[in-house]
């Protein structure tokens, strides 16, 4: 199978961009918390041991210099992990939207379809769960198609046998018709179902 090159990664915006906004919040929050307990720990000894050198006027400022430093850096990553969270939730989406697609397919009653997902999507069980299902129908419709074939030659040759032996050809002739209905009915049934 050829490798298949992503064109747009925002397929599901709702569901990718709430995926994207949680990640984020999450990395924000592990951040400021890291950088908080980093805070605690670090700049009071830091600034206990710089005031013995720093003015008290410079090492304020400093200090606030350095504040200000580590929370811009800290929300600076909020982009970066909405964009890994899109990247991250293409993975769930886009095989969301091919199963989508060839589920649309499947209820039309088109079966030459399957399902191919990238290498490292998730959704890889369901997928092959779902090849398997279409691959099943596939199988029976077109057993269907072969038995409904062999009534029609059982069919016509009672018809030429009628043509042979003096019987009962009305009660035989209205069995015959009534399974040609039968057959009629169901080759109509199989042709919602898009065989090659």
């Amino acid at each position: 199978m050829a490798l298949i090159k992503r064109k747009i990664y925002l397929i599901k915006k709702s569901f990718q961009l709430r995926y994207a906004l949680v990640i984020s919040v999450f990395i924000l929050l592990t951040a400021l918390l890291s950088s908080s307990m980093t805070y605690l720990a670090v700049f009071p000894y830091l600034s206990e041991k710089l005031a013995n050198v720093y003015p008290q006027g410079r090492l304020i400022a400093l200090l606030r210099n350095a504040n200000a430093k580590a929370l811009i850096s800290t929300f600076m990553i909020f982009p970066f992990a909405i964009w890994f969270g899109i990247i991250l939730s293409h993975r769930v989406a886009g095989p969301w939207y091919k199963l989508e697609l060839v589920l649309k397919k499947l209820a039309d009653g088109d079966l030459n379809h399957d399902i191919y997902l990238r290498k490292n999507d998730e959704l890889q069980s369901l997928a092959h769960l779902l090849n398997d299902v279409i691959r099943n129908l596939r199988d029976v419709a077109q057993a269907n198609v072969k038995y409904a074939a062999s009534i029609d030659e059982a069919i016509d040759g009672i018809n030429k046998e009628l043509g042979k032996e003096p019987i009962d050809a009305m009660k035989i002739r209205l069995m015959i018709n009534s399974a040609q209905d039968i057959i009629r009915d169901l080759k109509e049934s199989l042709r919602r179902h898009k065989l090659n």
